[in-house]
């Protein structure tokens, strides 16, 4: 499948430069920055939230976990883990599952973690379960600058024991 054509679109609109790393296709984000020779820091992560009967996007770091509670206390309401099938409608050109990391792309609202690397490249998953997306942290930033930055995850020190995706309540 490789780059979805919204990203691919919304990179070209805002005049953005970055090439795809392709992999063999992995189950979670810390399995793909393994497989793929990068540093869990600069793979970036995309979350889908609901609150209210919205949704939103959450940004972190491979290398951390979400915490909702966190995320509950900064936004003052409550927030839950969006499930695929509801993602269905907005990805609509990726696979189920490999949600890029510009939520802005698919008109949601995106959040921001202030972990993410700041400087050198970062890499996020490009619409399917094989490529990535890599530019330079600074382009990645100014496409996100309108976003909300603010700290909502926790560094995880043991990512080759967990078996998926996990988050923290805490």
């Amino acid at each position: 499948m490789a780059i979805a054509i919204t990203i691919e679109q919304f990179l070209h609109d805002h005049h953005v430069t970055y090439d795809t790393l392709t992999h063999r296709i992995t189950a979670t984000s810390s399995e793909t920055a393994e497989i793929a020779h990068i540093p869990g820091a600069r793979l970036i992560k995309a979350v889908v939230l609901k609150s209210e009967g919205r949704y939103m996007m959450a940004l972190l770091p491979a290398s951390h976990h979400l915490s909702l509670l966190m995320l509950k206390d900064l936004l003052l309401k409550d927030v839950a883990l969006a499930t695929e099938e509801e993602l269905s409608p907005f990805f609509t050109d990726c696979e189920l599952g490999a949600v890029p990391a510009l939520g802005m792309a698919y008109d949601m609202d995106v959040i921001v973690d202030r972990s993410l690397a700041d400087v050198g490249d970062v890499l996020f998953e490009g619409g399917d379960h094989q490529t990535l997306v890599r530019m330079q942290a600074e382009d990645f930033e100014g496409l996100v600058s309108d976003a909300m930055h603010a700290s909502f995850s926790h560094w995880d020190k043991h990512p080759e024991k967990r078996g998926g995706f996990r988050f923290s309540h805490y």
